[in-house]
């Protein structure tokens, strides 16, 4: 499991270091709320995106699910594709993996984990505002964790 984390993060850092773009890259952060139609619970989100070109973005969240009697996170990486851009709005489509993990405490018998790898595909919008972007994405996770997810938050420029 930790190895893959590491490998999905040096992949996410290899596509921030990598840039096609004679521009300046932009580089956004923040958080949101997110819900998952499997867990059934709202979870907090935590995102970053980096422009590769006017039309191509990496993208990396992490999320954390409250359901009640086990605990759930999930890290995606994703691509994006911008196929509208015009007077502070971006929509886009996206596609990438997935990476969940489910805990249940079994009391004095310990606990039990496991863990899926998933695709994801899906699409969002964001809306400049004077200070921040404020994104709304839907996507749906393909794999043995399916589950369609949907998520706002705001992504503060740097």
């Amino acid at each position: 499991m930790k190895r893959t984390i590491k490998l999905a993060l040096l992949l996410f850092g290899l596509i921030f270091a990598y840039n096609t773009s004679a521009q300046a890259q932009d580089i956004k952060a923040g958080g949101g709320l997110a819900y998952g139609s499997e867990v059934e619970a709202i979870g907090i989100q935590v995102s970053g995106v980096y422009d590769i070109t006017e039309e191509v973005s990496g993208a990396a969240d992490f999320i954390i699910f409250f359901p009640d009697n086990y605990d759930w996170w999930e890290l995606n990486l994703n691509a994006h594709y911008g196929f509208y851009a015009e007077d502070n709005v971006r929509v886009y489509g996206l596609a990438g993996l997935n990476y969940a993990t489910v805990e249940v405490d079994l009391g004095q018998f310990g606990s039990s984990s496991d863990s899926e790898l998933g695709l994801n595909l899906g699409g969002g919008a964001e809306f400049g505002l004077d200070f921040a972007n404020l994104y709304t994405e839907l996507k749906y996770v393909l794999g043995d964790a399916d589950q369609l997810a949907i998520s706002a938050g705001l992504r503060f420029p740097f």
